[in-house]
């Protein structure tokens, strides 16, 4: 991963509360969903991240650094234009 993809990555984590919620079931899933290139040895270094320790230092956060909400990727398919 480039530096500039861990920056992302780390800055993600501490800001995207859906980001960081999706994070809990698999952090790698959740990394390959989001575009986030990484080697199959740092997929494995990144599922081993305690990503709960993440909820205590958002906690000392100011609000204002932190996303409302995030656009998902999960599908290209979303409700985008329904209803």
């Amino acid at each position: 991963m480039s530096q500039d993809s861990v920056e992302r990555f780390w800055g993600r984590m501490l800001t995207d509360a859906s980001f960081r919620s999706d994070a809990k079931t698999s952090l790698a899933k959740i990394c390959r969903r989001e575009g986030y290139d990484l080697t199959e040895g740092e997929l494995n270094l990144v599922e081993r991240i305690d990503v709960r320790i993440f909820d205590t230092i958002v906690a000392h956060l100011d609000p204002g650094l932190c996303r409302a909400t995030t656009p998902s990727k999960k599908s290209p398919h979303s409700s985008a234009g329904k209803g």
